[in-house]
């Protein structure tokens, strides 16, 4: 990665995987941080950064820190986010907002990763979604959330043809691939998940 933020409890998952990785700015309310973790990145000139407004997610902080980086160097950078699903309901939720927020910086991409997804969110239009079947799959699922969408897709095992979805209604999830491309085409955001395959965790 070009740039590496930690969030919190990050900087002690970070240091307790890789001690010995100095590639590292971390960005975040740091209430969880360990003293012996905040120590180590302190002597490796790490900038640690305490933003003590409290209206946004330590993962919209990191967002914001990111973007004052990519004002100064001029660029524009993808955003992969991990561990952003999994554990709480609410922070994973939260990740999913972060999807939203961002859906206008269309020169962004941004992936929420955990040990079991790669989700993404497509807004509306036509997307064309290359799969790895070596690496995802073969679960995989369309949601809008916050307002209903007519999608249709190809390359699903139960494809969708014009379908209203909606929470409280029909929603496609536990659909499965059935081909390395996929072709989603909504009037409306929605989120796309898929499985990584456990060879690969």
């Amino acid at each position: 990665a070009s740039l590496r933020f930690l969030a919190d409890g990050g900087s002690n998952r970070l240091y307790d995987a890789f001690k010995h990785d100095k590639q590292l700015l971390e960005q975040g309310d740091l209430d969880s941080i360990r003293p012996d973790v905040r120590e180590f990145y302190e002597s490796k000139n790490v900038k640690i950064t305490k933003i003590h407004e409290q209206d946004s997610t330590d993962f919209m902080k990191c967002v914001y820190l990111l973007q004052e980086k990519e004002q100064e160097r001029n660029e524009i950078y993808d955003i992969v986010a991990t561990p952003a699903l999994g554990g709480r309901f609410d922070q994973t939720m939260s990740s999913i907002h972060v999807l939203y927020l961002l859906k206008d910086q269309i020169k962004r991409k941004v992936i929420l990763v955990s040990d079991e997804n790669m989700t993404v969110l497509l807004d509306k239009g036509t997307h064309h979604i290359h799969c790895r079947l070596d690496l995802e799959g073969p679960t995989c699922g369309v949601m809008p959330i916050g307002a209903p969408a007519v999608i249709s897709s190809k390359g699903l095992k139960w494809d969708m043809n014009s379908l209203a979805c909606h929470f409280g209604g029909v929603v496609s999830t536990c659909n499965v691939l059935n081909s390395d491309l996929v072709e989603i085409h909504t009037d409306s955001p929605v989120v796309w998940t898929v499985e990584i395959k456990q060879s690969v965790q």
